[in-house]
């Protein structure tokens, strides 16, 4: 318990409130302390019958440090170097406080008023309390704040921190997160511990993140590529907590974009100002729905086809991807799309063979794309295709047949970023060969010539009004086809890769400084992409991104999704298989409602540097893992082949690996009428298809890891480690029955128990609520789809076939 310092001898009114175990709104008939303490869960205050009275908050929820910050980019990975602070103002004064307008100062040492000296820097903060009704379930309470420092004139760089009341069962979301515990293994918890610090920065996401001693040596010798344990594409300044008593739930957040961090409770800024809010409700799904609802937006939905298949990943031209589909193909597996990343060419340089970032078709690559395009398309297979905001130098080198070479286009038009002189802002990745200018997102003209040539034109294949008010700087002679100016059958979706390179030192058209815009451009590469979609009348299109952040989800909502980056093609917790539910449970706490991931995974290596080697590659087992916990976690069940695509395994090199990619293909397209309704609830109230255990059985499982549920109908466990041949997990209170078995289980105990249960490859550990009277209809469709039912709808059919048990649960007569 907490109280407000009386600092004169006043008559005075107290208003006593108890500390609260959760944040929640409190009753208070004075409407300014209101939405300052109880909104806010202050403990106590004490007024003065005087206006001019000051109050001391002990909680000293604003706070101010004189700090520096240096931020450095190679390769797209960022040095971020921050000293000791110069000074700092750890105490709060509240000088007034009028009808949620607060003034007063933050002071190097306790004091009882502000002073005019260096020893205090003043602000005004700004409260402003709402409320979100839900249809029959209550309301949720939403207050925004606003603070800037009236006077920053004595400080180098300002530094300030808002801080929140702590919850007593910790906090998890902040975007898409990997390993927010430090524990072994950092998957066991989404917590993330106190006076931790956890950076709020757009950044790749390493290699390693954590993993020793894979990590040190990638950052060693790759320009810091190893990673943290907190580096991310989508990191967001906004977290969610529960009352492990009540149930009830709150967020907290933040919607400066400077570079931020967030300490136990706390959100801090390089700026001389901080904005976000609050938001309270009675239980977690209310915190959810008035968040994305209120503040980060939601996703528009996902095109029906994705529910038909698998969308493979393929590359190579025209006969290598002929070839690859066939084989899939005459093994029955079901394709809903090809994704080409290669459809504009590609280029070699001692990294090795890479993307040509020119963005339109290399008719030499696939020199019969429209035909392939419209005769897959009949057929019900659609055509992703590759995109970033960055456009390539020595296009006429790699690529001399081209129509466009876009960087010199973006170029001599004025629409790239630029340096400090004012000229183009070259950068490189990976290595220094490859070099690339950026579209200015912030430029009007700069984002329609994009829009209209790049994904109008050359991905949709409208390009009329992109060849009338943007033609070529060079002539060119060559017949126009579809991905190359011509009109015909575009693709059907793309990703959108990128967004997280934008250097500090840059100089944007609009005067917005590289510190302010860096976090916020992946939203304004969303913005484009979603709003060129959108302008098109292209519902049937959708697009994937990497990076992102706060408002994201909003940014996207015409077609957009997420895939949660580039894993290594191993197990771990840190950067594998495993980090990938933390990362899904996470963007679900956080937005970020529709994910997904490159099933076996991306990155894989065989480096040798100063006689240190180490190597990452897939193995069957990984692969076939990977599939299981995409096809029933993901919105889009994908492959990649990866960073390495001649060396590692393949889904079509094995009768095995093909056959189970059939079969996970098909169990996706089976579970996609629960999926399509989870997706509407995504769109409609902001809810995640997958779900920790918190949301449904228990405030007590509040950042519980390791499995999940898919909507509120079923359970999984996934397998995250070689040679597994059974699975432990907790089963609520409640009855369930085994997808693969038919057997019931009930479970009686209160607070649910564990149960062990044959989980070998193709059989992840997987239970239907059998509570809830529409799992009995979704889990009819998958058994009839798998053929575990016969005509009239009975399980003897299986039982009979597969030696499987007969169910409890029905009554010993197989029937449904």
């Amino acid at each position: 318990r907490r109280r407000a310092v009386l600092l004169s001898s006043s008559p005075v009114v107290l208003l006593s409130v108890v500390c609260c175990r959760m944040m929640r709104p409190f009753n208070l008939n004075l409407f300014a302390v209101t939405a300052l303490l109880g909104t806010l869960c202050v403990s106590g205050v004490s007024t003065s019958a005087s206006a001019s009275e000051e109050l001391w908050l002990t909680d000293n929820f604003f706070t101010v440090s004189d700090s520096t910050i240096s931020v450095t980019e190679k390769d797209g990975n960022f040095n971020v170097t921050i000293p000791p602070p110069l000074a700092t103002y750890p105490y709060t004064v509240i000088t007034s406080i009028n009808d949620g307008l607060v003034q007063g100062c933050a002071c190097q040492a306790p004091a009882s008023s502000c002073s005019s000296s260096k020893a205090s820097v003043p602000f005004t903060c700004t409260f402003t309390p709402s409320k979100r009704s839900r249809a029959g379930k209550g309301t949720s309470l939403h207050t925004t704040f606003s603070c800037v420092l009236t006077d920053a004139k004595a400080l180098t760089q300002p530094l300030v921190t808002f801080k929140f009341p702590a919850s007593s069962s910790g906090v998890t979301g902040l975007g898409i997160q990997f390993s927010p515990s430090p524990s072994s293994p950092p998957s066991s918890s989404l917590l993330f511990p106190p006076s931790t610090p956890v950076p709020l920065f757009v950044g790749e996401q390493g290699v390693g993140r954590g993993l020793e001693p894979l990590t040190s040596f990638m950052s060693k010798n790759f320009h810091g590529a190893g990673g943290t344990q907190y580096s991310t594409y989508a990191p967001s300044p906004v977290y969610t907590s529960v009352d492990v008593v009540s149930g009830s739930a709150s967020a907290c957040y933040l919607v400066s974009t400077e570079y931020a961090s967030y300490n136990s409770s706390s959100f801090s800024v390089y700026s001389p100002s901080i904005a976000g809010g609050y938001v309270s409700s009675h239980d977690y799904y209310g915190v959810l729905e008035t968040l994305t609802g209120d503040v980060t937006g939601r996703f528009g939905g996902v095109p029906t086809w994705v529910g038909k298949g698998a969308v493979v990943g393929m590359q190579g031209g025209s006969d290598v991807v002929k070839a690859k589909l066939s084989k899939l193909e005459a093994a029955g597996v079901p394709v809903a799309g090809l994704w080409l990343q290669d459809w504009a060419g590609k280029r070699v340089d001692s990294f090795g063979s890479r993307v040509l970032w020119n963005w339109e078709l290399d008719t030499n690559f696939y020199p019969d794309w429209p035909s392939m395009l419209s005769e897959w398309s009949s057929r019900g297979v659609n055509v992703l295709a590759y995109i970033n905001p960055c456009v390539s130098t020595r296009v006429g080198e790699f690529k001399p047949h081209a129509r466009r070479d876009m960087f010199l286009e973006a170029r001599d038009r004025g629409f790239l970023i630029r340096d400090a002189e004012g000229e183009p802002y070259v950068q490189s990745s990976a290595s220094d060969e490859f070099q690339f200018g950026t579209v200015d997102l912030t430029m009007p003209d700069a984002r329609e010539w994009y829009q209209a040539v790049v994904i109008e034109c050359n991905l949709l294949c409208k390009c009329k009004r992109a060849n009338k008010l943007y033609p070529p700087l060079t002539e060119y002679n060559g017949t126009l086809v579809c991905g190359m100016g011509g009109e015909g059958v575009g693709v059907k979706g793309y990703m959108a890769d990128f967004g997280e390179y934008l250097p500090y030192d840059v100089t944007l058209s609009t005067g917005l400084s590289g510190a302010t815009a860096h976090n916020d451009w992946p939203r304004r590469w969303s913005s484009l992409n979603s709003d060129a979609l959108e302008a098109a009348n292209a519902k049937d299109v959708l697009y994937f991104s990497r990076s992102g952040g706060l408002r994201s989800p909003e940014a996207g909502s015409h077609g957009g999704m997420f895939w949660v980056g580039d894993q290594n093609t191993a197990w771990d917790a840190h950067d594998g298989l495993e980090s990938v539910l933390t990362a899904y449970l996470t963007a679900g706490s956080s937005g970020f409602t529709l994910t997904h991931s490159d099933v076996g995974g991306y990155t894989s290596l065989d480096i040798e540097k100063d006689g240190e080697r180490h190597t990452l590659g897939r193995t069957e087992e990984l692969v076939l893992r990977w599939m299981e916990l995409s096809a029933v976690a993901d919105c889009m069940f994908r492959s990649h082949e990866g960073n390495q695509a001649d060396k590692q395994l393949q889904v079509w090199d094995s009768e095995r690996l093909t056959n189970a990619f059939g079969f996970w293909a098909t169990f996706h397209s089976l579970l996609w009428p629960l999926k399509e309704r989870l997706i509407g609830e995504a769109k409609n109230k902001g809810y995640p298809l997958v779900r920790g255990m918190w949301y449904d059985h228990g405030a007590d499982k509040f950042g519980m890891n390791g499995q999940f549920m898919l909507g509120t109908q079923l359970l999984m466990k996934p397998v995250f480690a070689p040679g597994v041949a059974k699975t432990e997990l907790w089963l609520p209170r409640g009855s369930w029955v085994d997808v693969w078995t038919c057997e019931a289980v009930r479970v009686k105990e209160e607070g649910g128990r564990n149960h062990t249960v044959d989980s070998p490859v193709g059989r992840p550990a997987m239970f239907w609520d059998w509570d809830r009277k529409d799992s009995k209809g979704f889990a009819k469709k998958v058994w009839k789809g798998l053929g575990m039912l016969d005509g009239e709808g009975k399980v003897e059919a299986c039982a009979e076939r597969l030696k499987w048990r007969l169910p409890k649960v029905f009554g010993g007569k197989g029937e449904l």
